[in-house]
């Protein structure tokens, strides 16, 4: 018999299921707070996205803006040092009285000023100009650092006739410019001449047909090829071998020499415009990315060949003088010197072969101004321009310049050389004049009657070859000219930053901007009122006010939103709260359905126990006899009905009236 224990069998369920799913879930009140608490942790964090993506939007001086904008522009005025010698007037006769030189030029200075007004005085009213420029003289306050001069020299290299011949005094010294500082404009008289009886009018003609020559009423205009102004520039020069691997190419060039003859004079009298920075290489493969044609060359084309053939000849070496120059010769004679590789105006377009060349200047991220030295192969010689009567070099607007350079020989025992500072001369030359009209340098200018060819530094030296350099009065024309484009360019970035502002409500305007924005408008502002300020420190003032303006313009805090408008914040956001506000609101809906079912079922329950209680108390006073009138059922009805209940016919209070009724 086993004395195990039997297995107990399993619990019986004590538990409905309503029972067993309310003891897992929370409590509804709990499920509610559970729901309710993530919009409430947003609601929290409100006050904060609302710190950290707050705009803030200063106020911009706008109507000192639009002061600035509706005004007009003003020039400086110039103050001009009227010099001369004191031999340049005739003495009085004895018993009249002796003058100073200073009160003579006084006197002449009022007649020039004078003349000058008549002139403008006899324009169009519409297009009447203004002279902006005074005449002051030694002792003057206002001669203190002028760099414009006028001197009237007694010489006796002068032309003894009338009209005088005035001229520009080149920086050069000799016996021919005594001690005049360079850039001086000269009126020189003759020692026959000073005792003209007209030589008072002879001196007012020459003074205001000069002046007006060096000191024309408006600056120049600056061209679409030149280079818009700014203040850092790099010159890069790079000479090309189309293919070193032909042979005859270019190994080495006396850049720097050829540059401090040709160019610093001129970069020199720029330095308070413009900072520049220079660099140079050498390709030894720069393949055009057309083929030229090939046809024949003017007869005026090869006389410029053969010269350049003799100049970079005489630069080199003296043991490969006579062997060059065979080659040279038998080149020219040669029947393809009668002819050769022709660019046309359309590939000049295309002529700089960006892809394979590499000119890119990695050293600097400032606008490049670049020359080129282009070296064509043997297979390519000689390449000329197909354009009549012009050199080799043509200009590329806003870029640089290229000449060409052929090798004048083609030598089976050297193949490579170099360029010396002769051969390079012509080049440079047109370089020169390539970087004028990149920088719109004015010239002067040359004109019979108004303006004359300086004199050499000495009677026994051929006057230079080289282009003069700049001389104070064309400075003082690119002053003028830049100060006016750097005041119109800060206008119109100012009035753009003002439309945008207005244009982008949410674009974040700080105190950095604002402060910035202001220092362009006081330095513009400034500037309109230039009448005590010298053409010098109005163009600084407008060249600081364009670079505030484009610094608040591209602000990183304004151009933060600049490219983000409503419609992006609604592409960010949706994304990322779509996904987490639906099912909070779909879970808050049905907390909320179902809370308003359980309130409904506990108050139908409460009616119905109350609808109970009275059948009780009613059933009750019935069995023991209670006397119950057809009044006190009519109440306990009316009671029931009050309070929400209906009562059917098979009702058991209804059942019970029947039969006090029947009874």
């Amino acid at each position: 018999m086993s004395t195990d224990t039997p297995h107990p069998g399993p619990r019986p369920i004590t538990k409905t299921p309503a029972e067993i799913t309310a003891s897992i879930n929370p409590s509804p009140r709990r499920r509610l707070a559970i729901i309710l608490s993530f919009p409430l942790l947003i609601l929290l964090a409100v006050p904060f996205w609302w710190y950290t993506t707050s705009i803030k939007r200063l106020p911009l001086p706008e109507s000192r803006i639009s002061a600035l904008e509706d005004a007009n522009y003003t020039a400086p005025r110039a103050h001009i040092l009227f010099t001369a010698d004191s031999s340049a007037f005739p003495t009085p006769p004895p018993g009249r009285r002796q003058f100073d030189t200073k009160d003579i030029l006084r006197s002449l200075g009022k007649e020039v000023t004078k003349g000058v007004d008549g002139i403008f005085a006899k324009q169009k009213p519409s297009e009447r100009d203004v002279r902006q420029w005074d005449l002051v003289y030694e002792g003057d306050k206002e001669a203190i650092g002028t760099t414009l001069r006028v001197h009237i020299r007694t010489w006796e290299y002068a032309n003894s006739s009338f009209p005088l011949e005035p001229y520009v005094q080149l920086p050069e010294t000799g016996l021919m410019t005594s001690g005049i500082p360079a850039g001086t404009l000269v009126l020189p008289v003759h020692p026959d001449q000073v005792g003209d009886r007209n030589l008072k009018l002879h001196y007012k003609i020459a003074l205001i047909n000069s002046i007006l020559s060096v000191y024309p009423p408006r600056p120049p205009e600056i061209p679409l090829r030149a280079l818009k102004y700014t203040p850092n520039i790099t010159l890069s020069f790079v000479l090309l071998n189309e293919d070193a691997t032909h042979g005859d190419y270019v190994h080495s060039w006396d850049i720097e020499g050829t540059i401090k003859n040709h160019f610093l004079p001129h970069l020199e009298a720029l330095r308070p415009i413009f900072n520049f920075t220079i660099e140079s290489q050498i390709l030894y493969h720069a393949p055009l990315s057309f083929e030229p044609s090939y046809s024949e060359i003017p007869g005026g084309e090869r006389d410029k060949a053969l010269d350049a053939t003799v100049d970079v000849v005489n630069s080199m070496p003296d043991h490969n003088q006579k062997v060059s120059m065979e080659a040279a010769v038998k080149v020219m004679e040669d029947e393809r010197g009668n002819k050769g590789w022709m660019i046309d105006r359309e590939q000049m377009k295309i002529f700089v072969n960006s892809e394979k060349w590499s000119l890119d200047s990695g050293s600097t991220n400032n606008p490049v101004l670049r020359f080129l030295l282009y070296v064509p192969s043997t297979r390519h010689r000689p390449m000329r321009l197909a354009v009549p009567d012009s050199a080799q070099a043509f200009l590329l607007p806003q870029f640089g310049g290229v000449v060409i350079l052929n090798a004048p020989f083609a030598s089976f025992q050297s193949h490579s050389y170099h360029l010396s500072c002769i051969a390079l001369a012509p080049a440079f030359h047109l370089f020169t004049q390539h970087l004028y009209s990149l920088l719109a340098l004015p010239s002067l200018p040359y004109t019979p009657n108004k303006l004359h060819l300086p004199p050499p530094p000495s009677p026994f030296h051929r006057p230079s070859s080289l282009m003069q350099p700049l001389s104070p009065w064309q400075v003082h024309q690119v002053l003028l000219a830049r100060l006016e484009e750097n005041f119109q360019e800060g206008k119109k970035t100012l009035k753009g930053i003002v439309r945008l502002v207005r244009k982008i409500g949410e674009m974040k305007v700080g105190e950095g901007v604002r402060d910035t924005v202001l220092g362009a408008v006081i330095r513009l502002e400034k500037v309109q009122q230039s009448a005590n300020l010298t053409a010098l420190q109005a163009f600084v003032l407008a060249r600081d006010a364009v670079e505030l303006a484009n610094k608040a313009f591209f602000d990183p805090s304004m151009m933060g939103l600049l490219y983000f408008p409503d419609e992006h914040k609604f592409a960010v956001y949706t994304p990322l709260f779509a996904p987490i506000a639906v099912p909070l609101i779909i879970g808050l809906l049905r907390e909320l359905l179902s809370r308003r079912k359980r309130g409904k079922a506990v108050e139908y329950t409460e009616k119905c126990q109350s609808g109970h209680v009275m059948l009780d108390e009613i059933q009750e006073g019935a069995v023991h006899g209670t006397a119950t009138s057809q009044v006190d059922i009519n109440e306990k009805e009316k009671t029931m009905e009050s309070s929400g209940g209906s009562l059917s016919d098979n009702s058991p209070l209804r059942t019970i009236r029947s039969r006090v009724i029947h009874e």
